[in-house]
């Protein structure tokens, strides 16, 4: 029989685990995936004439190397940012724009995004979190993602501070149905019936 290594940190199903559910080493680690799988089809896209054809090939092999496992993540505007300035750069490099020249050019991202007609990201990671939370929830097999969201623990103290931003917290501030201050509706049971929730992602993400 062997030990069991005891460590701060693993890789698991290709995502940096961390004992203090810190992202923002696995952030580090998918701007770089990105960076080197641009790298890899670069000949590629700037043998392409067709900005669309270019486009598809960067969602299809970038986009996802960037934002792979962000249907988990615990999302803060701190790391959305870093998000979008890393694929920033990776568009005006797919296009062959440098920083300097956008900005003696007064292009905006919005203008950088005409030329390079690629997906944006943030609205990318959004749809994928949506999906999985709504697969998530219609569950009925009584896996522990399910039940671990539906969990209200008991006799608890609420620790002293601001408490760190958990998974689901977005969902419940942008999506549950509220009349003032009272809870009308939580996410999670509009995300049990199909429907419903395929419209809260069309409005999120359209």
């Amino acid at each position: 029989m062997s030990a069991i290594e005891d460590v701060e940190e693993y890789v698991y199903l290709g995502r940096l685990l961390n004992t203090k559910n810190d992202l923002e080493p696995e952030i580090h680690r998918r701007r770089r995936s990105a960076w080197a799988a641009l790298n890899n089809i670069k000949n590629t896209t700037d043998a392409l004439t067709c900005p669309k054809i270019r486009a598809q090939l960067f969602d299809s092999i970038v986009l996802p190397a960037l934002t792979y496992g962000s249907e988990t993540w615990t999302f803060t505007k701190a790391l959305s940012e870093r998000v979008r300035i890393t694929h920033a750069a990776l568009e005006r490099k797919l296009v062959g724009i440098t920083l300097t020249e956008q900005r003696e050019k007064n292009l905006h991202r919005e203008d950088i995004r005409k030329i390079s007609q690629v997906k944006d990201p943030l609205v990318f990671i959004t749809k994928r979190k949506l999906s999985w939370a709504g697969h998530v929830m219609r569950r009925n097999d009584n896996r522990w993602t399910t039940l671990l969201q539906e969990w209200i623990p008991r006799n608890e103290k609420r620790p002293v501070g601001r408490p760190p931003m958990r998974w689901a917290d977005s969902l419940k501030k942008e999506i549950s149905v509220r009349q003032g201050t009272q809870l009308i509706e939580p996410w999670s049971t509009i995300a049990k019936d199909r429907k419903k929730w395929i419209a809260v992602i069309r409005a999120h993400t359209n």
